[in-house]
């Protein structure tokens, strides 16, 4: 089934764009339950999965992954390609799901998607501009409600309800994924064929398709679809539209 986001009010023909970027908001899901060997072990396979996003997601990362001195739990990052900042979020997450740390890795994480007003510096926390305020509003929504773990801010308030809607299911599947379902999806995220997959997995190919049929991957992939599509409608703005 096709679905499609209404085109966003208050736009005009003729008028000059500004394109956005998008942060990316985190903080571990439970890190006290890490003692301080493992916690290292933690911030290295979050800091080699980002290694990989660089490789596998080639010019869609704005500024470098950093972690918080003063919130040792946190890390941000800055994304240019808006619209697949949710799909790099989901690699992101399986990539440190697969890794050996148990138990497995996760983070609540923010998308904020606006204007960079002081950027070029080699950490996200040395910038500033709306998307790092929207950022910033929708981790701190995610520690009060506890509902669910991902939040997307727009800033306009009709892109955000319908994200919120799509995210409340996307993050039901996600709560759910086993170690084996992670790794599938990790390289369907990719694009990969179920045969490439069982290929570099070593498994049979009908194990994959059972693994991500499970999981739900063909109604997560929609829902992410719908997100993707919201997000590049709030990638690109119009000077004097709010």
């Amino acid at each position: 089934m096709n679905y499609s986001i209404a085109p966003l009010g208050g736009f005009s023909v003729g008028r000059r764009q500004k394109r956005n970027v998008s942060v990316l908001t985190a903080d571990i899901v439970h890190s006290t339950r890490y003692s301080s060997v493992d916690r290292r072990k933690v911030d290295r396979v979050l800091s080699k999965s980002f290694d990989e996003i660089l490789e596998k997601f080639p010019n869609a990362v704005h500024t470098p992954f950093a972690f918080r001195i003063t919130a040792g739990d946190e890390f941000q990052c800055v994304f240019r390609d808006v619209s697949r900042t949710f799909d790099i979020l989901t690699y992101l997450r399986a990539s440190v799901a697969v890794s050996k740390v148990r138990p497995i890795i996760f983070f609540r994480a923010s998308i904020g998607v606006g204007e960079i007003t002081v950027g070029g510096k080699r950490s996200p926390y040395e910038e500033d501009g709306r998307a790092f305020v929207l950022s910033r509003t929708g981790l701190q929504d995610l520690s009060k409600r506890r509902q669910n773990f991902t939040k997307i801010v727009t800033g306009h308030p009709e892109l955000d309800r319908i994200a919120d809607v799509i995210l409340l299911f996307l993050d039901r599947l996600q709560k759910g994924w086993t170690l084996p379902q992670w790794e599938a999806i990790k390289w369907s995220l990719l694009g990969m064929t179920r045969e490439q997959i069982a290929k570099r997995i070593h498994v049979a190919h009908q194990n994959v398709t059972k693994r991500l049929v499970a999981a739900g991957w063909q109604q997560f992939k929609e829902g992410s679809e719908l997100l993707s599509e919201i997000l590049a409608k709030a990638e690109i703005t119009q000077n004097g539209c709010n």
